[in-house]
């Protein structure tokens, strides 16, 4: 949550658009699918539920969580339980009893960089137009959800830049910003004038600099 304490900008931008489509409560969940590192996190649920949730690292666990990497199409929170195991039982359970944590939706997206975001809300509320404003505004929420995780990406990348560039080359910095869009190894050697075994020596090189996978 860090990330977030120099840019609120995303995070307002977020809210005025859920507030358009009259939803109150939600989260943003950011992570990486091949790492079991914390999730970053953008939300307005209550501290006190975010903190606990985080601390007890129930994202582990949690079947929104799991079934969100399952699958690219949201899913209402009353389709992953039954009868015999709601919400999977154990931990999960119990932090969603104490938190009246039944009702909600989430949606996912995954990304060609190995994230999965997840934008989900939670009707503890209890308002009656909850489901109704999901179905009716689900397209322009998916949006939202590619527009919000772009732009967050872009910003922590540009974060990973400012505070690094001095130990990146020109050159390393030149293709990170062509890979972060998306541009495969053969299209950024493409782009750039170089050889694909190039490419993969630079970004060996701006993996171990920067410390990341």
């Amino acid at each position: 949550m860090e990330f977030f304490k120099y840019d609120l900008g995303i995070k307002q931008s977020l809210e005025q658009s859920l507030k358009d489509f009259g939803i109150k409560r939600y989260s943003y969940f950011l992570s990486q699918k091949s790492i079991n590192s914390s999730p970053l996190v953008i939300s307005n649920y209550p501290t006190e539920w975010v903190s606990g949730y985080m601390d007890a690292e129930l994202y582990l666990i949690d079947p929104v969580f799991l079934s969100a990497k399952q699958t690219i199409l949201p899913f209402a929170w009353s389709e992953i339980s039954s009868p015999d195991k709601p919400w999977g039982g154990g931990e999960v359970l119990k932090f969603a009893q104490q938190h009246n944590l039944f009702d909600g939706y989430t949606f996912t997206i995954h990304d060609n960089n190995n994230h999965m975001a997840l934008l989900s809300f939670c009707n503890i509320d209890e308002d009656q137009d909850f489901h109704c404003n999901i179905r009716k505004y689900k397209a322009e929420i998916q949006l939202l959800l590619n527009y919000t995780h772009d732009e967050i990406i872009k910003t922590i990348l540009n974060y990973q830049l400012a505070n690094k560039q001095c130990i990146l080359s020109s050159r390393e910095i030149e293709i990170l910003q062509w890979v972060s869009l998306g541009k495969t190894y053969v299209e950024s050697a493409i782009i750039l004038g170089i050889r694909e075994r190039t490419i993969k020596f630079h970004m060996k090189n701006i993996v171990n600099k920067l410390n990341v996978s």
